[in-house]
């Protein structure tokens, strides 16, 4: 939705990969079908333009729009696994409330793998209860809980 917004069309040059390690999660975000009320927070004109509701028996449900269903592939992805089935380059990634189940060399090696999957000018979005500060050197903090990578650090690594 924000990239709608910020790009104003329904249709934004943009692609996103959604990952969970849980598949009946990915099904349900996949299926973008929600209960109605789950939307009460949103302003009633976000509701009107991303969403269609549901009728008949579908009442008191909702729908993401396909335009925006289509930017999105949903794929399993354990971040303990050797393989990962992504691959970058990605301008950002959003690893929010997952890394503080891991312990900090655990980390570092998530983080470190994220390195070679990002844009120069990537960034990576945290959870509010994570910090990567000495954990590695291949992320810099910049904002409360945005990083960025350190290229020569990340360059390093990827080669070594």
């Amino acid at each position: 939705m924000t990239a709608c917004e910020a790009f104003n069309t329904l249709t934004p040059p943009v692609k996103i990969i959604a990952t969970d390690i849980d598949t009946n999660v990915l099904e349900v975000a996949a299926n973008g079908v929600y209960a109605a009320d789950r939307l009460d927070k949103m302003s009633a004109e976000r509701v009107r333009r991303f969403f269609l509701k549901g009728k008949g028996g579908n009442e008191g449900m909702v729908r993401i729009r396909k335009e925006l269903r289509d930017m999105v592939t949903f794929e399993q992805l354990n971040l303990l696994s050797a393989q990962w089935p992504i691959s970058g380059p990605f301008d950002v990634i959003f690893c929010r409330n997952v890394m503080i189940y891991f312990d900090k060399p655990t980390q570092a090696k998530i983080l470190d793998r994220f390195a070679p999957l990002m844009r120069r000018d990537g960034l990576l979005f945290a959870g509010h209860s994570e910090n990567f500060l000495n954990i590695t050197d291949t992320f810099s903090l910049i904002s409360k809980t945005v990083y960025e990578l350190n290229h020569r650090s990340a360059k390093s690594k990827s080669q070594g």
